[in-house]
C-alpha cells in the first residue's frame, strides 16, 4: 500500500532536525530499570558518565 501525503512548502528545518539530532523514545510505560538500561548504553557509546 502506498501512503498518501502532502508536503507543504520547503522542509529545510525538518530536514535539519532529522539529520542533526539524536532521538530516543519517550514512552510513559518505560520503567526506571528500562530507562537506566538505555542511559547506560548511551553513556557507554559516548564514553561518558552523566
Amino acid at each position: 500500500m502506498i501512503a498518501s501525503y502532502c508536503i507543504s512548502g520547503n522542509l529545510t528545518n525538518t530536514d535539519n532536525v532529522m539529520k542533526n539530532t539524536f532521538w530516543i523514545g519517550v514512552q510513559p510505560a518505560l520503567t526506571k530499570e528500562m530507562l537506566d538500561f538505555a542511559t547506560s548504553k548511551i553513556e557507554s557509546y559516548l564514553g561518558i558518565n552523566f
